[in-house]
């Protein structure tokens, strides 16, 4: 060993390896030259003075604006550990010690640039190699919207995917992110990217380990992992999950300005951010990133994605009206019968301003229709129709006015128009109180706007009523004057209308009933005798039968085609009370699955802990505390059976 160390014109060692007592301690003092530590940003400085004793000159190498050492003790981090030797040296020798490399050999130019004007002082270049490469480069990957852009921000501001509220200081989790990410993954896979080319990264442990329920059984080689657990890795497309999503504005440990810049900078390709803006625009770093996205990416919203999510605080009719006709699903569920990449998107502004909700520029200030710019890839800007936005906003406001003021209770407009004028459309038949639909795919797609028929009044208490034709509408200028009707009153009124119909069909049930069983033909008897056993309804006035009857139901399996019986061993069923043969005893089987997994959300937004096997708690004793209890009981036996003996001999003298 000792001829291999000093032939070696380089030793590798870890700071710890290179101590005295290990292999170095036979190489004489001095030996060396110079000390090369790597990543050293990530090493207590302590570690560091190791391998720092073995020669004259050191060079440090490292990045201190990516995660420091990991210090499990805050009071030890306060007190100045969590500071390396490279962040300490930085800062009190400055630039004269130090050389920054500026080409950089990873990421596309849109994601470099964020990094490089945050931290790096505008520095960064990146080399031509990796410029402009995006996935639609890749061998076997389609040019899909998704492949084409490097940036893409996915907005859940305003559509109620709040994070799992907690009552202690636990991790976080966002369920509605987990969808939104597990909808662009199925995209990119679709697309032709390799599942061991994506990574999921989010800050939380209990977001990551709801990413692996949803996603590991469909893509094995998908990397979900914490940022904490990717520092020093690269993947060529990189979907973040930032998970705050509160009224406060509370955004955590996102704080953290280090950790953020090792999650965007670990893609080469394409990266993108699932966030709700309105909560992390409110720290000012973070704000920057949301910023660049907006600028230089593509912003999409949560509505592009999942067509059951309501708006946050938004009660109005016409948010059902519209979207019937217009929306349709996103993802792969929408790419199903379509070749990648024809999946057209309207972009974030008409699924905003159809929503009622507003998106902040950059500068604070909401763009709604004042403001006709859109989010591109080539660096924002006004879209070519926003010079004459506001004419053109003044004709559609005169032609629905015309409208509302005609008898005519339907208006189309063409095709022709692009998003921006569907948005303004969208927002004034929405003053106006008007419907508007959305239908149509790609250059076909058009907006209807249709006057809204009055609500019918609720049916009288005495009994019901059957619908009637539909009443005629209102004068024009009270249609557009009225408050818009309440959700709730229309709830119930098609309830009342649901009931009215279904108590003449329980009438005739009832009827048939008591007419007595009628007969059935013998092939249909002999069929039912195969399946479950059929119970005899007796007559009222059979109480005995009657409970015979109910005893003979509650002793045979409940699932409808089983003939087991469960009076010696069965399973009762949590969620709807019934018992079950062992063969159908679990909920996915005899039709509880989507209660069961509520009941687990439930359980693990309280517990805020995944539990593996039944996804139970393991309350089974410690083998240590169980040897011990085992051993009082034996002393305790011991004890008893010496004094029973010494009685035994007492009487026997």
């Amino acid at each position: 060993m000792l001829e291999s160390l000093r032939s070696a014109a380089v030793v590798l060692a870890t700071n710890t390896g290179a101590s005295p007592d290990g292999p170095l301690k036979l190489l004489p003092d001095g030996h060396f030259d110079v000390v090369v530590i790597d990543e050293c940003a990530q090493a207590l400085e302590a570690s560091c003075w190791i391998p720092l004793l073995k020669a004259g000159k050191c060079i440090l190498a490292g990045d201190h604006k990516q995660l420091p050492p990991t210090i499990v003790s805050p009071k030890a981090a306060a007190a100045g550990l969590a500071l390396s030797l490279m962040e300490r040296l930085v800062a009190e020798q400055g630039a004269s010690v130090v050389r920054t490399l500026t080409v950089q050999y990873r990421m596309h130019r849109a994601i470099m640039q964020w990094a490089s004007e945050a931290l790096y002082h505008g520095r960064l270049t990146a080399h031509p190699s990796v410029a402009g490469h995006l996935l639609r480069d890749l061998p076997g990957v389609a040019a899909t919207e998704e492949t084409g852009i490097p940036l893409l921000l996915v907005d859940t501001a305003g559509c109620g995917l709040f994070e799992l509220e907690e009552e202690d200081d636990q991790s976080k989790g966002n369920p509605g992110e987990v969808r939104l990410v597990s909808l662009h993954v199925q995209a990119l896979v679709e697309a032709g990217v390799r599942a061991s080319d994506i990574a999921v990264i989010t800050p939380y442990n209990l977001q990551v380990d709801l990413l692996r329920q949803s996603l590991a059984h469909r893509h094995p080689e998908l990397e979900i992992k914490s940022v904490d657990g990717f520092q020093g890795r690269e993947k060529e497309a990189v979907v973040l999950s930032f998970v705050r999503s509160n009224r406060k504005g509370e955004v955590g440990f996102l704080a953290e300005d280090r950790r953020i810049n090792v999650a965007v900078t670990r893609a080469r390709r394409h990266v993108a951010v699932v966030c709700d803006s309105r909560t992390v625009n409110n720290h000012a770093f973070l704000k920057t990133l949301v910023d660049h996205f907006t600028e230089h990416g593509e912003v999409r919203t949560a509505f592009e994605y999942l067509d059951d999510i309501v708006p946050e605080n938004y009660s109005h009719e016409s948010s059902q009206g519209h979207s019937q006709a217009g929306a349709r699903p996103r993802g792969p569920a929408a790419a199903a019968g379509k070749p990648p990449g024809s999946r057209p998107r309207e972009g974030v502004r008409e699924a905003r301003a159809a929503a009622g909700l507003q998106q902040k520029t950059p500068g604070g200030k909401p763009s709604g229709p004042e403001v006709g710019s859109q989010p591109s890839l080539n660096g924002g800007g006004l879209c070519p129709e926003a010079a004459d936005g506001r004419d053109r906003a003044d004709r559609f406001r005169a032609e629905i006015a015309e409208f509302v003021a005609s008898e005519n209770t339907r208006l189309e407009f063409p095709a022709s128009l692009n998003s921006h004028d569907r948005m303004w459309i969208h927002q004034i038949a929405e003053e106006h109180g008007l419907r508007h639909d959305s239908a149509g795919e790609g250059k076909k797609r058009f907006i209807t706007v249709s006057k809204r028929a009055p609500p019918a009044p609720p049916p009288p208490a005495g009994g019901p009523t059957a619908p009637g034709p539909t009443e005629a509408e209102p004068p024009p200028g009270e249609q557009s004057g009225r408050d818009p009707p309440d959700l709730k009153a229309l709830h119930l009124e098609r309830l009342q209308r649901e009931k009215s119909r279904r108590e003449p069909q329980a009438e005739q049930g009832q009827r048939a009933l008591r007419s007595g069983p009628r007969k059935l033909p013998e092939k249909k008897k002999k069929k039912e005798a195969k399946g479950h056993v059929a119970i005899d309804l007796p007559g009222e006035e059979d109480f005995d039968a009657l409970v015979s009857a109910a005893v003979k139901a509650d002793n045979t399996c409940g699932l409808a085609k089983c003939t087991a019986s469960v009076a010696t061993l069965g399973q009762l069923c949590l969620h709807c009370g019934r018992r079950f043969c062992l063969s159908h005893h679990l909920p996915e089987i005899h039709g509880c699955g989507e209660r069961a997994r509520a009941h687990a959300r439930q359980r693990i937004s309280r517990e805020g802990v995944l539990y593996a096997g039944s996804g139970t708690k393991d309350r089974s004793l410690d083998p240590a505390k169980r040897a011990q209890l085992q051993r009082r009981l034996d002393k305790k036996l011991d004890e008893l059976t010496s004094q029973r003996k010494s009685k035994w001999k007492e009487t026997e003298k």
